[in-house]
Protein backbone atom coordinates (compact mmCIF):
# COMPACT_ATOMS: atom_id res chain seq x y z
CA UNK A 1 0.00 0.00 0.00
CA UNK A 2 1.24 3.53 -1.27
CA UNK A 3 1.73 6.18 1.56
CA UNK A 4 1.21 9.54 1.29
CA UNK A 5 3.48 12.38 2.05
CA UNK A 6 4.33 15.59 1.90
CA UNK A 7 7.67 18.01 1.53
CA UNK A 8 8.64 20.98 3.86
CA UNK A 9 11.16 22.67 4.27
CA UNK A 10 12.87 22.53 7.74
CA UNK A 11 12.38 26.02 8.98
CA UNK A 12 8.32 25.43 8.77
CA UNK A 13 8.68 23.15 11.85
CA UNK A 14 10.55 25.46 13.82
CA UNK A 15 7.20 26.76 16.22
CA UNK A 16 7.16 22.85 17.14
CA UNK A 17 10.32 22.64 19.22
CA UNK A 18 10.70 18.70 19.89
CA UNK A 19 10.32 18.13 15.97
CA UNK A 20 12.53 21.13 14.83
CA UNK A 21 15.33 20.10 17.58
CA UNK A 22 14.96 16.34 15.81
CA UNK A 23 15.30 17.71 12.35
CA UNK A 24 18.50 20.27 13.31
CA UNK A 25 20.29 16.31 14.78
CA UNK A 26 19.55 14.95 11.23
CA UNK A 27 21.22 17.69 9.24
CA UNK A 28 18.82 17.51 6.26
CA UNK A 29 20.23 18.88 3.02
CA UNK A 30 16.22 19.16 1.58
CA UNK A 31 13.09 19.35 2.64
CA UNK A 32 11.82 16.71 5.48
CA UNK A 33 8.85 14.65 4.81
CA UNK A 34 5.41 14.54 7.19
CA UNK A 35 3.63 11.39 6.15
CA UNK A 36 -0.08 10.20 6.89
CA UNK A 37 0.52 9.12 10.11
CA UNK A 38 2.41 12.09 11.42
CA UNK A 39 5.62 10.80 11.48
CA UNK A 40 8.33 13.06 9.86
CA UNK A 41 11.81 11.39 7.77
CA UNK A 42 14.40 13.35 5.83
CA UNK A 43 14.46 10.81 3.20
CA UNK A 44 11.02 10.38 1.09
CA UNK A 45 12.15 6.83 0.36
CA UNK A 46 13.01 5.66 3.60
CA UNK A 47 10.99 5.09 6.98
CA UNK A 48 14.22 5.22 9.22
CA UNK A 49 15.08 7.62 10.86
CA UNK A 50 11.86 8.79 11.86
CA UNK A 51 10.65 11.79 14.22
CA UNK A 52 7.50 10.34 15.83
CA UNK A 53 5.09 12.37 18.73
CA UNK A 54 1.27 11.05 19.08
CA UNK A 55 0.54 14.05 21.39
CA UNK A 56 -2.24 16.29 20.31
CA UNK A 57 -0.54 18.87 20.21
CA UNK A 58 2.03 17.78 17.44
CA UNK A 59 -1.40 16.85 15.78
CA UNK A 60 -2.75 20.15 15.51
CA UNK A 61 0.65 21.83 14.74
CA UNK A 62 0.38 19.57 11.21
CA UNK A 63 -3.26 20.56 11.10
CA UNK A 64 -3.14 24.15 12.01
CA UNK A 65 0.19 25.33 11.13
CA UNK A 66 1.27 23.38 8.35
CA UNK A 67 -2.12 22.76 7.43
CA UNK A 68 -1.15 18.90 6.33
CA UNK A 69 -4.26 16.42 5.22
CA UNK A 70 -4.28 13.54 3.30
CA UNK A 71 -6.33 14.52 0.25
CA UNK A 72 -9.89 12.69 -0.21
CA UNK A 73 -9.41 11.00 -3.23
CA UNK A 74 -5.77 9.46 -1.82
CA UNK A 75 -7.03 8.80 1.49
Amino acid sequence: MLRYSRAYLPEALGAFAPASQWVGAQEPEGPVFLWDDLSLTTDPFVDEPAYRDESEQWQRFCREQLGFAVPADVG
